[in-house]
């Protein structure tokens, strides 16, 4: 176990090094960052408490909506239509580190909110799923500072937490509640005011 202390100090500071590196962003500044990947587009607001560390607020939503007819094997037409959307809202801190000139790490801790809604036109019956959830979000990041105030990157987070879920058709209503986890990758757009 002694050979470990060595080798967790050196990593436990690495990131004082890196921090002591000038920082491109200064405390008060405010920075919009916009993201997305193939079905969810983010949009958060950071305010900088120095020139390592900022406040974020962060907005998400993804939707799918598809309008669609199934036809049974006896020729029946029906409607098939299909309905996902989720909103979904962070709130936490980010830490920055300078790797070189123009090129930001980041990492970000913070709690999270959001409301899934789901709808199903099945063979006669509709099908309505609705998760309310709530828990711990992580994220790992980079920026590439293309002027002093633009940047493009991307993020990685991890989401974990609460849920609970209602859901009906023509038939049955059910009720509960459970655990998610979710991991999401974007890429993103930074602007600094």
């Amino acid at each position: 176990m002694s050979r470990f202390k060595p080798l967790a100090l050196a990593l436990s500071l690495i990131p004082l090094c890196l921090a002591a590196q000038e920082s491109p962003f200064h405390g008060g500044q405010w920075a919009m960052q916009f993201g997305g990947n193939s079905n969810l587009f983010s949009l958060g607001v950071l305010k900088f408490t120095s020139a390592h560390s900022a406040w974020l607020l962060d907005l998400s939503n993804a939707a799918n909506v598809i309008t669609a007819t199934g036809t049974d094997n006896v020729g029946t037409t029906t409607s098939a239509n299909q309905q996902y959307i989720n909103l979904d809202a962070r709130l936490g801190k980010r830490f920055y580190q300078t790797r070189q000139t123009k090129v930001v790490s980041f990492q970000t801790l913070a709690l999270e909110a959001g409301l899934t809604d789901q709808a199903l036109d099945l063979t006669g019956t509709h099908y309505r799923q609705t998760n309310t959830y709530a828990g711990i979000n992580g994220e790992l990041g980079g920026a590439y500072m293309l002027a002093s105030g633009l940047s493009v990157g991307g993020t990685a987070s991890f989401s974990a937490g609460y849920l609970s879920f209602k859901g009906n058709d023509s038939f049955s209503k059910q009720t509960g509640h459970g655990y998610y986890n979710s991991i999401r990758v974007l890429v993103a757009l930074g602007l600094y005011f």
